[in-house]
């Protein structure tokens, strides 16, 4: 009697990472040279192979280029449905929008002091450390506040007129820190270009310098790390000679010149980023006070080991990570923003080592300090969307309810 046929079983179609890593040994590309051509670390290309790191979007269409795809459908598979529209918008983005493209041909009235508005932007920024639906409160208020800087700039004359053009150079860099995340990329691109101009017609080192520190997060974004290495450097040399004779302000700027630029290295695989992160520290330690904290960006000696965790994250060492989180409190974290952000760091770092249970408790504890952070930062949907498909069975209910609550549609 012939035995019973047994069903044939369904060819399992192979992951995204999986298919990278195909199409890469099919062209005789070592890891090492795929990322040098697409702009991303060898950490970051081995992660997507093996798994441990979703292939998004961005990075496919780094990588189509040297692998001879020209459809995505062929890395993504066709189970997957791509939409070209994938990052979640936020309520006020249109509010900005009409802000940062309402041209006024002409102006008249008083414009408001520069004292006024340098209290304004003050606030702006306060707001967006301290609070905990930072991106909530800051749409709400960046719409006046663009307007009444970019009229304060045609109506203020001689030195008060370049006082206003600082002014409205910091209202553009807080509307890209507002877009970063959930605008339309064009107009992440005209705040910086915007930024820059009015810094640069400013003639203020210190305007410029942030204005260049901005520019830099946008050509790291876009895979022009190398770029934005030469800007951060031209500013630091603009910036350093003054340090010793000027305010302290100068010394804030510097540190994170060197912050930035180390990140910048961190997410390209150079190890050089410690070197940058070590010179960033002991301006930090020598020349601020111990207690310092700076306005915008919450320079200070807590912020130098939020980054140190960063670059450990972004070169693919889980262990330091972790050796530099543990002597940090995130409680003395000088911003909610940024203490959301590093829970989401570590939940990453967690991530690395397989430890599902671990990164979800700890994207929980990034929502629970700044629920929107949760809910519009590419890293932390990324994870969430793979915990709540992916994780263990004691572990995947609990991170779609999460999910849920953030807005990451499974």
């Amino acid at each position: 009697m012939a035995e019973p046929t047994q069903p044939k079983a369904e060819p399992t179609q192979p992951t995204p990472g999986q298919r990278v890593e195909r199409l890469r040994r099919a062209t005789g590309l070592s890891r090492e040279r795929l990322a040098g051509l697409a702009s991303l670390s060898p950490t970051t290309v081995k992660f997507i192979e093996n798994g441990k790191r979703s292939l998004t979007l961005r990075a496919a269409q780094q990588l189509a280029p040297h692998l001879g795809v020209r459809d995505l459908g062929d890395l993504f598979g066709p189970a997957v449905t791509l939409s070209l529209d994938g990052r979640p918008s936020h309520p006020a983005v249109e509010d900005v929008r009409r802000a940062l493209t309402a041209w006024h041909i002409t102006v008249s009235g008083e414009p408001a002091t520069t004292n006024y508005l340098r209290g304004a932007t003050d606030a702006g920024w306060r707001t967006w450390h301290t609070s905990r639906h930072q991106r909530t409160e800051v749409g709400t208020l960046l719409p006046g506040l663009l307007d009444a800087t970019q009229r304060a700039a045609r109506l203020h004359e001689g030195s008060e007129r370049r006082a206003a053009l600082a002014l409205l150079a910091q209202s553009y860099h807080l509307a890209q820190a507002y877009l970063a995340w959930h605008g339309d990329r064009e107009l992440v691109y005209l705040t910086v270009d915007r930024g820059m101009a009015a810094a640069l017609d400013a003639d203020d080192p210190l305007a410029l310098a942030h204005a260049i520190w901005y520019a830099a997060h946008l050509l790291r974004s876009t895979g022009r790390g190398d770029e934005a290495i030469e800007r951060l450097r031209d500013a630091r040399d603009l910036i350093e000679p003054r340090v010793a004779d000027g305010p302290v302000e100068y010394a804030e700027m510097l540190a994170d010149l060197y912050l930035c630029s180390a990140l910048t290295r961190a997410r390209t695989g150079d190890q050089g980023a410690w070197a940058d992160w070590e010179s960033a520290r002991d301006v930090v330690h020598r020349a601020l006070p111990a207690d310092y904290v700076g306005l915008r960006t919450r320079v200070s000696r807590p912020l130098v080991e939020v980054y140190a965790v960063m670059c450990a994250v972004d070169l693919g060492n889980p262990d330091e990570a972790q050796r530099r989180s543990h002597a940090l409190d995130p409680a003395t974290i000088p911003s909610t923003e940024r203490r959301g952000r590093h829970y989401v760091e570590l939940a990453r770092s967690a991530d690395l080592e397989g430890a599902s249970e671990a990164s979800l408790h700890l994207l929980s504890k990034a929502d629970a300090t700044s629920p929107e952070t949760v809910r519009y930062s590419p890293a932390a949907r990324d994870l969430l969307t793979r915990l709540a498909t992916e994780a263990p069975a004691s572990v995947r209910a609990d991170a779609v309810e999460l999910a849920e609550r953030a807005g990451v549609y499974l």
